[in-house]
């Protein structure tokens, strides 16, 4: 029985890239780069800052330097154009109904993660939110779901993942948890169902409908 549901941010409840790809694109300019697009910075988002600017300044190799040139970039413009995705707190809101408990589980760095859960009004629909340097790893390894079932004395299969990338299918089957994908996020420009996800979906309201999370065989989606 499921009892508890972990959500990735970017790309899953939050449509964050026009933000990122704006403070990549600042330091690019102040590194002496061309800027690109969306599309491109997108296939550089999922593993925490410093992966996303070392795949942003490859023609330079990273520097320190340029980490600062994006934190500084990003941490002006965190929720400028960032939004919810379509669902996205309804969603969290029924499930709460349901009785299930809420985790967020992001790569994100706690200084930009919590301001623009914030901003967005997410942050009252979790108990536990667990960003990429609260723990000395983060997904694809198991670490940030295994610390979660312990704190909350479940069994893996009790926990439900639901990410947007290899790096959430990976961390859940890694830790024996319910992998859920959704597709049209940030997943290095492939497709989620590549990585083989226990359940794939096209929305979040989509969710709602899963056989694990319904309150009985024949409930109806409320978001429909």
């Amino acid at each position: 029985m499921i009892k508890a549901v972990a959500f990735d941010l970017d790309g899953t409840l939050v449509h964050s890239l026009p933000d990122i790809a704006y403070a990549a694109n600042a330091m690019r300019r102040q590194l002496g780069l061309a800027a690109v697009g969306e599309d491109r910075v997108g296939q550089w988002v999922g593993n925490g800052v410093k992966t996303l600017v070392e795949r942003a300044t490859v023609e330079l190799g990273y520097s320190p330097q340029a980490q600062a040139l994006f934190e500084a970039a990003y941490e002006e413009n965190l929720a400028v154009h960032s939004t919810l995705l379509a669902d996205a707190e309804a969603v969290l809101v029924e499930l709460q109904r349901r009785g299930y408990r809420l985790a967020m589980v992001t790569n994100k760095a706690r200084c930009f993660a919590i301001p623009l859960v914030r901003s967005l009004g997410l942050e009252p629909h979790f108990e536990v939110l667990l960003c990429g340097d609260d723990l000395a790893a983060k997904k694809p390894d198991p670490l940030p779901l295994t610390w979660l079932c312990e704190r909350w004395q479940l069994a893996p299969e009790e926990l439900v993942l639901v990410g947007d990338s290899r790096n959430d299918v990976e961390a859940a089957k890694a830790a024996g948890c319910l992998a859920v994908g959704l597709t049209g996020g940030y997943n290095y420009g492939e497709d989620i169902g590549l990585c083989q996800p226990h359940h794939q979906i096209d929305s979040l309201a989509a969710l709602l409908t899963l056989a694990p999370l319904q309150e009985e065989e024949s409930c109806p989606n409320p978001l429909s």
